[in-house]
């Protein structure tokens, strides 16, 4: 912990900002204890100013139980494939009109899933547009299963 979390409301509707947690080191059981307990009270948390790597970011999300790996094996990370990349370039730095679609609609398929994870965590490295000069932040929320129809 790098020192006493905060929690400050983001408005009415988005969430939550969790504040004084550097999520690049491993968590004490303290704060994660913290975390669990601000995620039950609080339905998205974000996390400014974070930078991780897909190591680090692999690591945060395992604290919170087994990953799930993405279907779609082109955008997966090659040596942490719970990490899976939305982007709008391919690999020749071309456009890549499925990504551009993948990134515009994040959205997480697990909730179909007969076992839920714990979350689903969007880490925000590149944002479009004027606020990208302010904005790296991870997202994070818990998953709950809506009642069946």
């Amino acid at each position: 912990m790098t020192g006493s979390p905060e929690l400050r409301p983001l408005g009415e509707t988005l969430g939550t900002e969790a504040l004084g947690i550097d999520l690049s080191r491993p968590l004490d059981d303290a704060t994660f204890g913290w975390m669990e307990r601000a995620f039950a009270e609080h339905p998205v948390l974000v996390f400014r100013n974070q930078n991780l790597g897909p190591a680090e970011l692999a690591t945060f999300g395992r604290r919170f139980g087994g990953p799930r790996i993405h279907s779609l094996v082109k955008y997966r990370h090659s040596e942490y494939p719970e990490v899976s990349w939305l982007t709008n370039v391919d690999a020749d730095g071309k456009v890549d009109w499925f990504g551009v679609k993948r990134a515009t609609d994040w959205h997480t398929d697990s909730p179909y899933d007969d076992d839920l994870p714990r979350l689903a965590i969007l880490h925000a490295k590149e944002v479009p547009g004027r606020r990208a000069a302010r904005c790296s932040p991870i997202c994070a929320r818990p998953m709950t299963r809506s009642p069946r129809r």
